[in-house]
């Protein structure tokens, strides 16, 4: 951020220079970046399923592994593998009981 002296501006008009992307055109308008950062609620609950998805298929392959050759695989990989897991489907189940609880509100309020 630039502080402007006394000595540097002259009658009420100050220079400004866009530094976001977010901040207003030329016209007042808000600058849209072309590329969205934000991604659809549906396709980041998908993303979240996914990656909960894949802490099990881990935490179940460590496992697999653990029963067949022990040496291989350290016991603290596999506990903090079905601990990961066990934390995410928590978490989702939590999510979804919420979303379903927020349905059901929304369809008795009418």
């Amino acid at each position: 951020m630039q502080i402007y002296s006394r000595l540097d501006v002259a009658g009420n008009q100050v220079s400004m220079v866009r530094t976001s992307k977010q901040h207003f055109d030329d016209r007042g308008r808000i600058v849209q970046p072309s590329d969205d950062p934000v991604a659809p609620f549906a396709q980041v609950l998908f993303d979240a399923v996914e990656n909960v998805n894949q802490l099990q298929q881990n935490a179940d392959e460590l496992e697999e592994k653990m029963a067949v050759s022990p040496e291989e695989v350290d016991i603290h990989e596999v506990m903090i593998a079905s601990e990961k897991a066990r934390l995410g489907i928590s978490f989702m189940k939590t999510i979804v009981d919420k979303a379903i609880r927020a349905y059901n509100d929304l369809v008795t309020m009418r």
